[in-house]
């Protein structure tokens, strides 16, 4: 399926949509958008934009593009909206207007105190928008589209789904990679750029930060957290924790695996590192047996949190999982814990066919023993999306 057949799909689950939420419209208000981009236009237009440009869906089925002269050729040989008004001087006169004849009584504006996807609005656009309509009632009736964009974002369609088993596929590749290449003196940096070649090989992105893409971390004494891989050398005895996703046509992949890699003469993986792993596959499996539709994202994290405290192990730090898409984290529900960093996001109702990460990890005195994969929400509960670590990878 080409960009512009998937973007029309979402366009058109867009309007299904904001009828399920009684919204009137949907606006996207943008410019110079290589510059600063909206996360969500791509969504419905995936070309950049210069002037001042508001993209309008309603619930009715109108798809309406106001575009500056020059921006609107592009538009046009997108094919995707049916309705293209250009202007020369200023797009307020010609917004006021289409507003008007719409007259919609809610105006979903991309705006959201917790949902950075949904947040693509800069204030500066939006002192715009107020004032090109203060001669108007429509300021009064601009609400987020946090909940459209959360629902848009995270159910996926299928030609979505094709994309991101690819980019899963691709991803399993690149740790096979990694399995070949792991031998004592190597460091995480070398492993790091390994990864990076053979990624340019195959014209995959990265699907998070490049320097940090993978998170490779060797022993004990490694960066925690979202670090770049540096100097550290793996020694035997030393667990290796690899955290990597790719970008295969615009869609992610967002895995963790581990390994061990043995001192001479051993035959088994220490019990420190065998009974951290069961823990944390166990927390994850506990956090998987809740997730289901109609399930909050933090009760998710709580069954795996609480999971792994039984198991004699702090809590971690961080959401048990996020959704993937577009982007690593792909906006729409978390599962977390209430904490203010969340926002409103891990009280999101979890639906079918949202697709997620399930991930935590613990420290050890041989390295960082992790896990991560991602699961697909079905009717009554979940299944795996990716192929679960079930074993440790010994060198």
């Amino acid at each position: 399926m080409t960009d512009v057949a998937l973007q029309r799909e979402k366009i058109n689950q867009a309007i299904q949509i904001l009828d399920e939420l009684q919204l009137d419209c949907w606006l996207t208000f943008v410019r110079e958008t290589g510059e600063q981009p909206d996360p969500a236009l791509k969504l419905i237009f995936d070309q950049e934009l210069t002037w001042h440009c508001a993209f309008i869906l309603t619930r009715t089925g109108e798809k309406i593009a106001i575009v500056a002269r020059y921006d609107d050729d592009l538009v046009k040989q997108g094919n995707l909206y049916d309705t293209v008004i250009t202007y020369t001087d200023s797009f307020a006169s010609v917004l006021v207007e289409t507003l008007t004849r719409l007259n919609p009584s809610s105006i979903a504006l991309n705006y959201s105190i917790d949902d950075v996807a949904a947040d693509g609005l800069t204030h500066g656009m939006y002192l715009q928008l107020v004032e090109a309509l203060k001669a108007t009632p429509f300021p009064g009736r601009f609400t987020s589209s946090s909940p459209l964009i959360s629902r848009l974002r995270s159910r996926k369609t299928s030609q979505e789904l094709v994309r991101m088993r690819q980019a899963i596929e691709e991803t399993y590749g690149l740790f096979d990679l990694i399995t070949r290449s792991l031998k004592a003196g190597v460091t995480e940096r070398e492993i790091s750029d390994l990864v990076h070649a053979e990624m340019a090989r195959r014209s995959l992105g990265s699907a998070w930060s490049y320097d940090s893409c993978p998170g490779v971390k060797f022993g004990p004494n490694t960066l925690f957290g979202h670090g770049v891989p540096g100097g550290i050398e793996i020694e035997p005895g030393f667990v290796a924790s690899v955290d990597l996703g790719v970008s295969y046509a615009d869609y992610c992949s967002d895995l963790q695996r581990i390994w061990y890699l043995r001192k001479p003469g051993e035959q088994n993986v220490p019990e420190v590192v065998s009974q951290a792993f069961a823990a944390v596959k166990g927390a994850i499996e506990a956090g998987k047996a809740v997730l289901k539709p109609g399930v909050q994202g933090w009760q998710v994290d709580a069954a795996a949190r609480e999971y792994l405290v039984q198991a004699g192990y702090p809590e971690y730090q961080h959401a048990l999982g996020h959704g993937v898409g577009r982007y690593a984290h792909d906006g729409g529900p978390i599962l977390g814990p209430r904490w203010a960093r969340y926002g409103e996001t891990p009280y999101y109702t979890i639906e079918e066919g949202l697709v997620f990460t399930l991930e935590l990890g613990v420290m050890t005195e041989r390295g960082y023993v992790s896990q991560e994969d991602e699961v697909i929400v079905t009717a009554q509960g979940c299944e795996w999306f990716s192929q679960p670590q079930d074993a440790i990878y010994v060198v």
